[in-house]
Order: C-alpha cells, then sequence, then structure tokens
C-alpha cells in the first residue's frame, strides 16, 4: 500500500461492488493525471523542483567565494576562466543529480510506482531532461552570482521566481484540467516540459511529441548554458 492509494473504506457492501468502485476512481485518476495514483504524479514532479530550488540557489556559493577570498585566488591562478564557471554549474549538478536519486528512492519505498517495462534507456531519458533543467538555472543564477556581492539579492530573485513557476507549471497538476489563461502560461513555463518528460520515461504518462519536448528542452539548455558562460566569462576578465 503506497501513501495515498485509491480505496474505499470498509462499509457492509459486497466485496465485488467495492471492488467496481476503486477501479472506478482508479480509472478517473488516471484520465485525469496519466497515472494510476496521485502520489506518483507528483513525486515526479518533485524531481524538477528539486532541480529548480537548488540551481536557483547555486549562485550563492560564488557570492560566498568572493567574500572569503576563494574566487581573488582563482583569479589569480593560471587557468581558463571558462573553467571557472563550468566548475561551479558541474558541482551544482551533480549535487541536484545525487539528492534527486535519494528522492526517488525515497518515493519509491512510500509508493512510487515506476512503468511496467521500465528500461535503461527509460532512466537515462529522465536523468538527460534532469540535469538539462539544472544545467540551465544554475547557469542563470551563477552568472547573477558573479555580477553581485550579496546573497539577500539572490534569495530574493530566487524568491520571486520559483513559486510563480512551480504553481503555473504542470508539477502539482495537469494542463489539461487547467483554465485557458493559465493553461497559456504554463505551456510557456519550461518545468511544464520538465515535468511532463520525467513523467513520460519513468511513469508511462502519455506524451505527444516527446521527442520535439526533449529536443527543446536539451536545445534551450545548451544555449542559456553557453549565454551565461559567455557573459560570466567577461565580467569575470572586466573584475
Amino acid at each position: 500500500m503506497g501513501i495515498i492509494e485509491t480505496s474505499v473504506p470498509s462499509l457492509n457492501i459486497p466485496v465485488s461492488v467495492a471492488q467496481s468502485v476503486v477501479e472506478a476512481l482508479r480509472e478517473t485518476i488516471y484520465q485525469i493525471f496519466g497515472t494510476r495514483d496521485y502520489f506518483t504524479y507528483i513525486a515526479s514532479g518533485m524531481l524538477v523542483v528539486l532541480a529548480l530550488f537548488q540551481g536557483m540557489f547555486s549562485g550563492v556559493s560564488v557570492v560566498f567565494d568572493k567574500r572569503l577570498g576563494y574566487m581573488t585566488r582563482l583569479m589569480a591562478s593560471p587557468i581558463r576562466r571558462e573553467s571557472i564557471f563550468v566548475a561551479k554549474v558541474l558541482a551544482s549538478v551533480f549535487r541536484i543529480t545525487v539528492l534527486a536519486t535519494v528522492l526517488l528512492l525515497v518515493a519509491f519505498i512510500a509508493g512510487f510506482k515506476f512503468k511496467e517495462g521500465l528500461t535503461v534507456f527509460d532512466v537515462i531519458g529522465a536523468w538527460i531532461v534532469l540535469v538539462s533543467i539544472a544545467v540551465a538555472i544554475s547557469s542563470a543564477f551563477i552568472l547573477l552570482g558573479f555580477t553581485t556581492d550579496s546573497h539577500e539579492l539572490l534569495f530574493s530573485v530566487g524568491n520571486l521566481f520559483n513559486l510563480p513557476l512551480l504553481f503555473t507549471s504542470s508539477v502539482l497538476f495537469p494542463t489539461s484540467q487547467m483554465p485557458e489563461w493559465l493553461r497559456v502560461i504554463a505551456h510557456l513555463n519550461p518545468l511544464t516540459y520538465g515535468a511532463d518528460l520525467i513523467r513520460f520515461f519513468l511513469v508511462g504518462r502519455p506524451l505527444d511529441d516527446a521527442l520535439l519536448y526533449l529536443v527543446a528542452v536539451v536545445s534551450v539548455s545548451t544555449l542559456t548554458f553557453i549565454a551565461c558562460m559567455l557573459l560570466s566569462v567577461r565580467f569575470l576578465e572586466r573584475s
């Protein structure tokens, strides 16, 4: 039994009737969420939320490196400026990957249901999506960390964007059940594509044009990484 399981209370009704009610409820949940229970739906979406929050606060380490003098030592060493940025992004992505693995393990113990016939290619696909989102968000906030000495600013910007991005995506609720105006915003939200792709790979939630979504997520992440790296290098060379 999972933490959230479709069931009916113990009543003096025939077992066949109770089973029919449970099956009807499960089918309704599947039609709405594309999964057999809501816990699986939201737990898979939390992987994207983890990447969002951890990526946003990755720039804080840059600020503290500058305050404690580590960044001055790096700037004085004979290394390429790009390597500083890349190392920060890789460190953030590594943290997010490890934490996501732990989160998925805990969710599985709590009742998370992987799709039947899960293959190593599905796991790789979900990992690519998670890493792409982590790279894009980490790159943007690491760039912001290079441009400021105030960690309060980073926290403020992060808190300004994290909840709106969360609540206007499909992380908590499918876009098909949203009002039209919110659905338009959700389709512009990158978290929607990330959450839907991870559910497609891990729990088998139907998704039209999954390959197109995957290419779009990876492409946007790559462009964001390159742009933020070039801007970071330019700022480092001026400082």
